[in-house]
């Protein structure tokens, strides 16, 4: 009895390493991966928005460059837990990797979405900023092209000058340089 009672303990601790970000305990990148189709076969039976917010802190490397690399670990995990406890139990916060986090927003619109980002802004420690590029689904298409336009969205923030939201298909138009 203790074997099996120790195996399943051990197989829990296993199954959260798996699917948690060790480093900010939010879900990890698999459990994105699990979890976006679901909660879009969710919004499609349902009938409900769903938007997808790509996160990406600013100048990351430059905060780790002068301030080292703890510090930097303690800004992501600092950052991820003050922005997990404004989310709602059925929204998603996941590390896609590095300073990058997505959101998975069910029954959000894109206004609605944007109101979100702009309440997690001012929860960053450190006076540090972050990018967001927001995506709603449309019922058609699958994840990863949802979670491509919010990236193209997070880009067109970042070379707006960072510290934005930008909406997928609201992109800014950046001028052509003349001959």
């Amino acid at each position: 009895w203790r074997w099996l009672s120790a195996n399943a303990v051990l197989m829990e601790q296993l199954t959260q390493m798996a699917r948690e970000d060790g480093l900010t305990g939010v879900a990890n990148r698999r459990t994105l991966d699990e979890r976006l189709p679901q909660e879009m076969a969710r919004a499609r039976r349902q009938g409900y928005p769903l938007a997808v917010v790509m996160i990406d802190l600013d100048h990351f490397k430059r905060f780790n460059d002068r301030r080292g690399h703890t510090a930097g670990d303690t800004l992501l995990r600092s950052a991820a837990q003050a922005w997990l406890r404004q989310l709602r139990p059925s929204d998603l916060l996941a590390r896609y990797g590095g300073e990058e986090f997505t959101l998975v927003l069910p029954a959000c619109d894109e206004a609605q979405a944007q109101r979100m980002v702009e309440r997690l802004q001012p929860l960053v420690p450190e006076r540090q900023t972050f990018s967001a590029g927001i995506a709603t689904w449309n019922g058609s298409g699958n994840a990863q092209e949802l979670l491509s336009d919010a990236d193209r969205a997070l880009l067109a923030a970042n070379r707006a000058g960072r510290n934005r939201i930008v909406i997928a298909g609201q992109e800014p138009q950046l001028p052509l340089p003349l001959k």
